[in-house]
C-alpha cells in the first residue's frame, strides 16, 4: 500500500467522522469560475470517500472523482448519484485528456501530492479560463480546549503537525506558475459528540499509523475530553482555507 492509499483501511469511518465543508466555500469556488457549478465539469482529486465530490455535485456539477484508493472509492461509488464519476488515479499522472474541466479541486489532499506534478497536470486538464482550487478544513487553535487536545495528541502520536497550508498558494504564485491567486478563509464549527471524535481522531494517519498503540491513546483522550465536556458533546472549531488559481 502507498502512502496515498492509507485511507483505504478507515474509509467507512473516514466518511463517517470527517467533517464536510461550509456551504461559503462552493460560492467562493462559483465566483473565482465565473459561472455556477450547476452544469460545469470538474476534476476532485484525492477525492477520497466523496466528501468533497458529493458537495460539489449537490451543486448541480458533473464530477469525475480522482483517487488511488480503491477502498475509499468503493465507499464513494456507493454514496454517490451518477454525477460523480470514480476514477482509479492520482495527481501526478491524471489519467485524463487535455482541456476537459471548469474546476480542478484538491479538498483536504494536495498535500499528498508532488505539488509542481500536480499543479502542471492540473492546469493541463483544465479549459483555457478553468481554476485550481485547493482547500483545507484548519483547526482553530485559538479555541483554548481545541489546542490543549492538539498538544495532548500530537505529543502522544510524535506528530509535528502539517507545514502551514500558505506554502501553496506563494507556490502558484511564485516563479514557476505566475498565476494569480485568490485565498479564502470560512470560520465555522460543528457540534459533535466526544465518542464519535474519538473515531473522528481514528482516521488520521499519523494517528492510524501507529499500528497496535492507536487505540489506546484514542482511548486515553476521549477520557480527557469527557472530564472537560461532561455534557458528552463538543464544538469542533475550523477555518476552512482555500487557494484558487486560474489556469
Amino acid at each position: 500500500m502507498t502512502d496515498r492509499q492509507l485511507f483505504d483501511g478507515v474509509a467507512a469511518d473516514y466518511d463517517a467522522y470527517r467533517p464536510d465543508y461550509p456551504a461559503q466555500l462552493f460560492d467562493a469556488l462559483e465566483s473565482a469560475m465565473g459561472q455556477p457549478l450547476l452544469w460545469s465539469h470538474v476534476c476532485d482529486v484525492g477525492a477520497g470517500t466523496g466528501i468533497s465530490s458529493r458537495a460539489i455535485a449537490g451543486r448541480g456539477a458533473t464530477v469525475t472523482a480522482v483517487d488511488p484508493g480503491l477502498g475509499v472509492l468503493q465507499v464513494l461509488r456507493s454514496k454517490s448519484t451518477s454525477r460523480v464519476l470514480p476514477v482509479v488515479g492520482d495527481g501526478n499522472a491524471l489519467p485524463l485528456a487535455d482541456g476537459q474541466f471548469d474546476l480542478v479541486s484538491y479538498a483536504q489532499s494536495f498535500h499528498w501530492t508532488d505539488p509542481d506534478r500536480a499543479v502542471g497536470e492540473a492546469f493541463r486538464v483544465l479549459k483555457p479560463g478553468g481554476v485550481l482550487a485547493l482547500w483545507w478544513n484548519r483547526h482553530d487553535v485559538s479555541v483554548p480546549w481545541f489546542a490543549q487536545h492538539q498538544q495532548r495528541l500530537f505529543a502522544a502520536c510524535g506528530w509535528a503537525g502539517h507545514d502551514d497550508e500558505a506554502w501553496a498558494a506563494q507556490l502558484l504564485a511564485g516563479p514557476r506558475w505566475h498565476s494569480r491567486v485568490a485565498t479564502v478563509e470560512i470560520p465555522w464549527t460543528r457540534r459533535m459528540s466526544v465518542v464519535d471524535f474519538g473515531r473522528n481522531i481514528m482516521t488520521k494517519s499519523y494517528v492510524f499509523g501507529m499500528g497496535d498503540r492507536a487505540p489506546d491513546v484514542v482511548a486515553a483522550e476521549v477520557d480527557e475530553l469527557t472530564r472537560e465536556h461532561p455534557d458528552g458533546y463538543i464544538d469542533e472549531p475550523f477555518s476552512t482555507y482555500a487557494v484558487m488559481a486560474r489556469r
